[in-house]
């Protein structure tokens, strides 16, 4: 067994058993007790793992330390942190939480993608709040009210687009950090007419500058939560603290690995459900995936990381689920295809929801991708459908 999976290997025991012995290591291995103290040696360099007589342990996430560490290290200057709830029950008390990015996405329509040296007229130019967090945290608001979304934007024209667009949507309640020193993240999205298929170029902006201290300012809410998600279009390092927090704090933890940053690996372990999308796998597991043989060669490789759970999209391929015993694939719904951008986001957001509900994950798969099929039928990333026209989806599908 190559090194990388020997302490892919070693990790997912530790995650799982929480310790074990050097001398079964080397027996599982089939190498030497050096070489497994060897590998043992760069975990704990990583902060995984804490060695003791004979063996190795998972380290334990202390979150007193670490929040009272980030205080003294963490200075937030001239930050407007805005928290706005609705009027529900129980609105401190977050069933999802999600941390996530707001961008303005500039949505041009044309014929074809140009070649490049190329220029093309656009058929049409429209804006539409975006962002894979917003775009998520919309899609479980339409089909679960106790949702909290944390979210940055920078003191501009396009924050107080955001501050508009969140203030009317279904979302249960969000913490919106303005920052006058950054700029709102935007993204340009061209869509193919012909096949719906877009091209996405995006400014993170304010959405890289959350801080740990930040994610900190809204701990109540976070750790109050059953369910944490969250992508990686936010600071890395941020990112990361909130799942350990998360993690610590007893949350469900689903990230969607997009867009990916090969700095998430190290934290694999602390994810509960894994959903990347084809092109996401194969930059995690180093395989080529053309085929749904070849995806789940790849899913098996993730599973190895340390994940519990992978749910990987393949488009009009349909979602493969694997979780170290149980391989299923589920074939994709037939759609109306006018705008691809919004489909994995919606497929993140609803199965979630469905989760924070009770269903299992069969069912919220399958419900998931009837709810991605709908997505796709209308412009605009954020533009999500209600849970009505997803059961007349099901039922037309079972017919």
């Amino acid at each position: 067994m190559k090194k990388k999976n020997s302490i892919a290997f070693i990790r997912k025991k530790l995650v799982k058993d929480n310790s074990i012995y050097v001398k079964e290591l080397s027996v599982l291995l089939h190498v030497s007790e050096r070489t497994v103290r060897r590998y043992i040696d760069e975990l704990q360099l990583l902060g995984i793992a804490t060695k003791f007589h004979g063996g190795v342990k998972l380290q334990k996430i202390e979150l007193e330390p670490i929040i009272n560490r980030t205080i003294d290290e963490t200075k937030v200057i001239h930050i407007d942190s805005q928290k706005q709830k609705r009027d529900r029950k129980d609105v401190d008390k977050c069933a999802l939480y999600i941390l996530g990015s707001f961008n303005l996405d500039v949505v041009t329509e044309v014929e074809r993608f140009p070649f490049v040296g190329e220029t093309i007229k656009a058929i049409s130019t429209n804006f539409f709040p975006g962002g894979k967090g917003a775009n998520q945290a919309a899609a479980a608001s339409e089909l679960n009210d106790n949702v909290h979304f944390f979210v940055k934007v920078g003191d501009d024209s396009f924050g107080v687009t955001a501050e508009t667009y969140f203030s009317t949507t279904k979302i249960g309640s969000y913490t919106l950090i303005k920052d006058p020193n950054a700029k709102t993240g935007n993204a340009l999205v061209m869509v193919e007419n012909s096949s719906g298929n877009n091209s996405i170029v995006i400014d993170l902006g304010a959405n890289a500058t959350i801080t740990k201290a930040e994610i900190l300012s809204d701990i109540n809410n976070l750790q109050s939560a059953k369910i944490f998600l969250t992508q990686l279009e936010n600071n890395i390092e941020a990112t990361k603290f909130a799942i350990e927090i998360a993690k610590k704090s007893g949350c469900y933890v689903i990230l969607n690995p997009a867009p990916y940053s090969d700095q998430i690996i190290s934290h694999l372990p602390y994810v509960d459900l894994l959903i990347p999308n084809g092109t996401e796998a194969e930059l995690i597991s180093n395989i080529k995936i053309d085929s749904v043989i070849s995806a789940q060669e790849a899913i098996k490789a993730i599973y190895n990381l340390g994940v519990k759970e992978i749910v990987m999209t393949l488009g009009d391929s349909g979602a493969l689920y694997f979780n170290g015993t149980t391989m299923k694939h589920y074939k994709a719904m037939s759609a109306s295809v006018v705008d691809t951008s919004g489909a994995g986001d919606a497929f993140t957001g609803s199965l979630a929801a469905n989760l924070i509900e009770g269903k299992n994950i069969d069912e919220a798969i399958k419900f998931s991708i009837a709810y991605a099929s709908l997505a796709v039928e209308k412009k605009g990333a954020s533009s999500m459908p209600s849970r009505t026209s997803v059961a007349a989806r099901l039922k037309k599908e079972c017919m």
